[in-house]
């Protein structure tokens, strides 16, 4: 029996799509498989692992660490996804309103924190918040404001915004530019008709580009939200999760679970619930952001 054309093109294409299959396979999905498999174990890195089945998820519903670890982990979200998307909406809608040369030297400095990786940010604003010799400090006590100088990473109230500032920094930049690349895919007839029917411009924002621009804040949910679960490397370069837990959040629940006490099955166990998280959140931001296709003016 003869094989079809079509059979034939699609057993070439899968040719040469099984390359790119098999490494993404083995790099993401098989990692994945054994993370899955290690957190249903006690393994300490060096004897035989021992079956336990769901005995580390049991555990994590009793842990008062890992608990810690979420609700920290909650509050830096709204640093590093709430304040940037606001701050990044209405920094866009100001530049917008600029002249060509000025706007692209504002996007340019305002973008600047983003191409930083965070592990330097994270060492420089250290420097920064220090207690001794940090210019914070040291400003405050050059304009007679001595008394309102604190250890910022080693106050239990004030460490959590005090990184949480860092991270808004880092983003909102990146919100920015991107809301004002959606501003540029805007029917400019929508804002003339506006304008025509008496339209002031907080309304025309509120009304025809705040919907419109869906798409990108959808997006940019999702990128710091994710961002917000997945952090690690700014915290622990800053503090470490300390003083005392203040800033612990899940990843570094996990490194310190891993890496420090071989708890290699725990520590895997609260990776796998990140990754939970991360898809919930997915989905909750797809399902509840929603653009309006039928308006959209691209």
């Amino acid at each position: 029996m003869s094989r079809s054309p079509l059979d034939s093109k699609v057993s070439s294409n899968l040719v040469f799509i099984l390359p790119g299959l098999l490494i993404y396979g083995s790099l993401v999905f098989g990692p994945i498989i054994a993370a899955l498999v290690l957190s249903m174990t006690s393994w300490n890195g060096i004897s035989a692992p021992e079956w336990i089945g769901f005995g580390n998820y049991v555990s994590l519903i009793a842990d008062e660490v890992f608990f810690k670890s979420l609700k920290n982990n909650a509050l830096l979200m709204i640093f590093y996804c709430a304040v940037p998307v606001c701050l990044g909406v209405a920094l866009a809608a100001l530049v917008w309103n600029l002249k060509q040369k000025e706007q692209l030297a504002l996007r340019t400095l305002l973008f600047l924190p983003y191409i930083m990786p965070t592990a330097v940010l994270g060492i420089i604003w250290h420097w920064l918040y220090n207690p001794a010799f940090g210019p914070f400090n040291q400003a405050l006590k050059l304009v007679g404001l001595g008394d309102y100088a604190l250890p910022w990473l080693g106050d239990f109230t004030f460490v959590l915004p005090a990184v949480g500032i860092v991270a808004s920094w880092y983003f909102f930049g990146f919100c920015m530019v991107l809301f004002l690349s959606g501003m540029q895919r805007i029917d400019p007839s929508l804002f003339e008709a506006a304008k025509v029917d008496g339209a002031k411009g907080i309304r025309t924002f509120f009304f025809i580009t705040l919907p419109l621009l869906l798409p990108e804040i959808r997006i940019a949910l999702l990128l710091t939200i994710i961002s917000s679960i997945k952090s690690f490397d700014l915290i622990f370069t800053m503090t470490r999760g300390g003083p005392a837990n203040a800033t612990l959040v899940p990843n570094i629940y996990m490194y310190q679970l891993g890496f420090q006490l071989n708890r290699y099955g725990y520590a895997a166990a609260v990776a796998i619930v990140g990754a939970i998280l991360i898809f919930v959140v997915n989905y909750a931001v797809h399902r509840l952001v929603r653009p309006n296709h039928g308006g959209d003016a691209s």
